[in-house]
């Protein structure tokens, strides 16, 4: 259920390029997830990653969740950025900015990528929390037992 720890190793099986400097940061009290919205989150992150790895030329890449009323992930990097036609409507042949897009809408979230040629590319995903975090069950109230002395 770490889902800092989980992007850290999304980091390793993407391939990261030798050259590119990895940081991982989270703000907030982690928060227990609901497990379908966390893998979603994930996966969203695991492609931002994938094509930083790919396609950005970065040097640095950071990775930010922050738990507060909502889930915030933010990845960024100070690579060659993405045309905005190519923000907006993906490449063809390519699925992976649609498919984010996709999982963000199946958990109401909203998916925000700004790019510029030459500034580097920030996907940042925001997740109400009322969708995010799991709901603490509710302690059984104490039950008072009595004892009929006329028993």
């Amino acid at each position: 259920n770490d889902l800092l720890e989980a992007m850290r190793r999304a980091t390793e099986s993407a391939m990261i390029p030798s050259f590119m400097n990895v940081t991982c940061s989270i703000s907030g009290e982690r928060r227990e997830m609901h497990p379908i919205v966390r893998d979603e989150i994930y996966r969203i992150g695991y492609q931002a990653i994938l094509n930083a790895s790919a396609h950005s030329g970065a040097s640095r890449l950071s990775i930010e969740i922050e738990y507060a009323q909502s889930l915030t992930l933010r990845v960024k990097d100070n690579g060659s950025g993405i045309e905005p036609e190519v923000v907006e409507q993906g490449k063809p042949g390519h699925f992976g900015l649609q498919g984010m897009r996709e999982r963000a809408a199946r958990i109401e979230g909203k998916l925000t990528i700004s790019s510029g040629k030459g500034t580097g590319t920030t996907v940042t995903l925001v997740v109400p929390g009322g969708i995010a975090f799991r709901k603490e069950r509710p302690k059984a109230p104490a039950v008072r037992e009595s004892v009929d002395a006329d028993a």
